[in-house]
């Protein structure tokens, strides 16, 4: 799998043994989430059996990866009148800090530019598990959710945009209860959270008469049994300034190796007789005390180590 920061372009190559009939290739794009990104995309022949398409920005200014997460790319053909589907797959990730802010408060680590994105990358899985959450946006995404007869549904990451929710969508009694472009529709809130722009973790029923489009009372509950797509904007705009020192921090630790120790949760080391204390909490550290201080606001739950 390819990593490859938000807002970017991407290629691909699909390599055949020979050339596809009529060299006729489909690609369809899908992210994790189960939204398709992009249907039915020609790629490009470049030579004998080998053929490429490129997700980039769009006459909208608009990169096609604009939302991080998984893709998956479908590659469909046909060889001998065959019909043949290979996937690949992309993560398209945020940045937590960049190589100028980095260098910039660390000039004597300036050697280490060809590697900055792989120490980058260890400190972005450090800090999204240590937190129990990412920062990344999602833009113009859907979740699909159980309704458990909560009044307040809880949403995996936090919604900044609520456009749409449809109960029981593809099934025979699918039915939009909310949509933000339709008066007559706006029956679901986020419930209102401080910070971040009033994103939220939770939904709900607004507290008038509900009506559907089919004038139908709801309860004021999401129902067992019932899935509801939730449709809008997810996750987080912006990278909050504490998680970007506290990622300053761990990627100088990780160049420096002075987090050797704390990272196999060693505390205490006595070279006499050579002794290494082991921590039973190793696993509520990032590796530095000064980045766990950073983000106990944005930590979501405390790992530990059962023995």
């Amino acid at each position: 799998m390819d990593d490859v920061k938000i807002n970017n372009s991407k290629t691909l190559t699909l390599t055949l043994p020979s050339d596809a009939d009529s060299n006729a290739v489909s690609v369809t794009l899908t992210h994790e989430f189960g939204d398709v990104v992009k249907e039915g995309v020609s790629a490009t022949r470049v030579s004998d059996g080998v053929y490429t398409v490129t997700f980039g920005q769009e006459a909208s200014g608009i990169y096609v990866l604009n939302s991080a997460g998984k893709y998956r790319a479908d590659f469909a053909y046909s060889i001998s009148s065959t019909e043949y589907t290979q996937s690949q797959y992309i993560n398209v990730y945020t940045p937590y800090l960049g190589w100028g802010d980095f260098v910039l408060q660390h000039p004597e680590l300036s050697s280490f530019v060809s590697k900055f994105d792989l120490y980058e990358g260890k400190a972005r899985n450090i800090i999204n598990t240590f937190c129990g959450q990412s920062f990344d946006f999602y833009e113009n995404k859907s979740i699909t959710l159980d309704g458990y007869n909560h009044s307040n549904l809880h949403l995996p990451i936090p919604i900044t945009v609520l456009r749409k929710v449809t109960m029981n969508n593809g099934d025979s009694d699918s039915e939009v209860i909310h949509d933000y472009t339709n008066a007559g529709l706006v029956n679901i809130e986020k419930v209102r959270q401080p910070f971040n722009f009033e994103s939220s973790y939770y939904i709900r029923f607004k507290s008038e008469s509900v009506q559907t489009n089919s004038s139908r009372l709801m309860s004021k509950y999401f129902k067992n049994g019932s899935d509801y797509k939730i449709e809008g904007d997810f996750g987080w705009r912006y990278v909050p300034s504490n998680v970007k020192q506290a990622a300053e921090l761990i990627i100088a630790d990780l160049m420096n190796g002075d987090s050797e120790y704390r990272r196999h949760g060693i505390y205490e080391v006595d070279m006499d007789i050579v002794k290494f204390r082991m921590n039973n909490s190793f696993y509520e550290s990032t590796g530095n005390i000064e980045a766990d201080v950073l983000l106990m606001d944005y930590t979501m739950f405390i790992m530990d180590y059962i023995i």
